[in-house]
């Protein structure tokens, strides 16, 4: 019995009370409490965040939408505007070989603008 050492035996106490005072700290109903409450509320947020998230995706996705339809109204602008000047080239043409220059262009204005109505109706719905 002498072999045992008294310093020995007084750390196997002091691990024995440390296991013991931790396992009372962890199973403590309060501190579960605290943990459980704090991670409902990282859930909730994440639940708001991915809500957001998905929100933001549709406003995106219809901005989007809105812009494709805006370039499809400005590339019908921009070739009305081109017939136009076409037009007035034809009607103020001094001979009959500036004339012809200016058909082909008028020709591809023509056939782009058809192109572009089409486009705005299938996007708008045909309220064009």
């Amino acid at each position: 019995m002498k072999t045992i050492n008294i310093s020995t035996i007084l750390q196997i106490v002091a691990v024995i009370f440390l296991i013991i005072i931790g396992y009372m700290t962890f199973n403590s109903s309060e501190n579960w409490k605290v943990v459980t409450s704090e991670l409902e509320k990282a859930n909730q947020e994440l639940r708001v965040s991915k809500d957001t998230l998905a929100v933001t995706k549709g406003l995106l996705e219809n901005s989007r939408i809105e812009f494709k339809k805006m370039k499809a109204q400005k590339d019908l602008l921009i070739h009305q505007r081109d017939s136009l000047l076409f037009a007035f080239k034809r009607k103020n043409a001094k001979d009959w070989d500036e004339l012809q220059n200016i058909k082909d262009s008028i020709q591809v204005n023509n056939n782009q603008l058809a192109k572009d109505r089409v486009l705005l109706e299938g996007l708008f719905g045909g309220n064009q």
